[in-house]
């Protein structure tokens, strides 16, 4: 049934997708129903070869820390993936949050991953996460914390917690009116040394163009509209979340970029708002961007 779901998204236009997603998101039904027909999916972390890539992608560019590292998955999706592959990096504390309560809670997933690290790494004792029967005995094995109300949430990990908090395809999500007080934790949380690293998709989500910047501001952060109905972006621009993120404390580094060979949209398509954008932020579809605290707490206070 996903399947065939999958297969009629990717035939619909992007006009249709967001009409069909409108009125989708208005039924009496919860995300873990839409989760489990195809339907605003948050993530791919339920496949273990892709969750363990993310993760080591992201330790990687935080310089591969040392046993004891402690860590924050911002949006962690479908999956409490990131829990189980820390603890067999090593990891002795995590945090995974998000703006919802989305993640997997059949045991299975975890034992099938569990199953794929030990291959890969055979001197790790995974057997108390293999033999956990419930996502609460999963979360105490990996000394993990999960929580499901985004700001709020980040809010209750200590200060200086981390030394490496990351995202995948997550930050472009962030609300706008969000994004700053967001930032602002990120910088809170991490040690001095801390490095946070986000895989940021600049994409409509749509269909992969940049429809969602055909339309105005007023319409496109109302309410009912693209936040209710799963397709929310907050539109930043390369060089719009960089400078925001510099503003908040950081030194940030673009490690890798793509990028159209051909506009996607013209600008007499786009909505007055955007209209000044740079052919290079018009051009960037994805980008690997690493945060480092420039600032000490003090001097941001």
């Amino acid at each position: 049934m996903a399947g065939m779901i999958g297969r009629f998204k990717g035939a619909l236009p992007w006009w249709a997708k967001i009409a069909a997603k409108v009125v989708l998101a208005r039924l009496p039904l919860g995300g873990r129903a839409w989760q489990s027909l195809g339907l605003f999916s948050p993530g791919e972390m339920m496949d273990p070869a892709y969750a363990v890539t993310v993760f080591d992608r992201h330790y990687r560019a935080a310089g591969s820390p040392a046993p004891g590292f402690a860590f924050l998955e911002l949006g962690p999706g479908d999956s409490l993936a990131s829990a189980v592959i820390g603890k067999a990096y090593g990891a002795s504390r995590c945090w995974l949050v998000d703006a919802g309560a989305y993640a997997a809670r059949d045991m299975d997933v975890y034992r099938r991953l569990v199953n794929y690290l030990t291959r890969s790494r055979p001197d790790v004792d995974l057997e108390a996460v293999r033999n956990a029967t419930d996502i609460p005995a999963l979360l105490t094995t990996c000394n993990a914390d999960y929580f499901e109300d985004g700001l709020a949430g980040l809010a209750r990990v200590p200060d200086a917690a981390c030394d490496l908090l990351f995202s995948q395809a997550v930050l472009e999500h962030v609300p706008r009116g969000e994004f700053a007080a967001t930032l602002a934790q990120i910088r809170r949380i991490l040690k001095s040394g801390g490095i946070s690293g986000h895989q940021v998709d600049f994409r409509d989500h749509l269909g992969g163009g940049l429809n969602n910047l055909r339309f105005s501001e007023a319409l496109w952060e109302a309410p009912w509209f693209a936040r209710r109905s799963g397709f929310y972006t907050n539109r930043l621009a390369l060089s719009q979340m960089t400078a925001r993120v510099r503003a908040a404390g950081f030194a940030v580094e673009v490690m890798q970029s793509s990028r159209r060979d051909h506009p996607a949209l013209s600008r007499a398509q786009l909505a007055r708002e955007f209209r000044h954008l740079s052919d290079d932020d018009l051009a960037v579809w994805e980008a690997f961007l690493v945060f480092r605290p420039s600032l000490p707490l003090t001097s941001m206070a």
